[in-house]
């Protein structure tokens, strides 16, 4: 299985006529980079290694 990139200018084009959003050129430019700062910060909540003592409580116990 190959590994896709993330593409954020593709999602942007794709999505913005689904949406029906009327992008000027610099609000594009900013939503495809916040799209990648929270790429980024996914990729770096994903990589962290978390062991099974670290689960969620089953109950929330204040």
């Amino acid at each position: 299985m190959t590994e896709r990139s993330f593409d954020p200018g593709a999602l942007v084009d794709a999505a913005a006529p689904l949406l029906k959003l009327a992008l000027t050129p610099e609000s594009r430019a900013q939503t495809i980079l916040h799209l990648k700062i929270a790429a980024e910060q996914a990729e770096l909540l994903l990589s962290a290694i978390i062991g099974d003592e670290y689960e969620p409580a089953p109950v929330y116990q204040p």
